[in-house]
């Protein structure tokens, strides 16, 4: 409860699926960087770890959309893909080397 006796209202959960491809070695390194704090990351659970991939379903309070850009610029080689639903909304994004293009679709 609030400091008013009202609810508190939680934030809406978004859960996330990112799928990282690139070089061999740039997806090792994207793996044991910081990328979960960067992404506000909860709950991480990795689902593949190829050579050239990985993919981890995770949730977080909203989609940052900017986060994932800045991510992006920083691994220029690799490409970012986020699939996410929040509320009645599925989205996904796809960020390289700062360019960003996504969609959203309502349900």
């Amino acid at each position: 409860m609030g400091s008013q006796g009202k609810p508190r209202r939680s934030k809406p959960r978004c859960d996330c699926r990112l799928t990282v491809i690139g070089s061999k070695r740039d997806v090792r390194r994207f793996q044991a960087s910081a990328w979960e704090k960067i992404l506000c990351v909860r709950y991480p659970e990795p689902l593949e770890f190829s050579p050239c991939r990985f993919v981890c379903q995770f949730q977080t309070n909203t989609h940052e959309l900017k986060r994932l850009q800045a991510l992006s610029r920083r691994w220029g080689g690799l490409v970012l893909l986020l699939d996410f639903e929040i509320g009645r909304t599925k989205g996904l994004a796809k960020a390289r080397a700062g360019e960003l293009e996504h969609c959203e679709i309502g349900y």
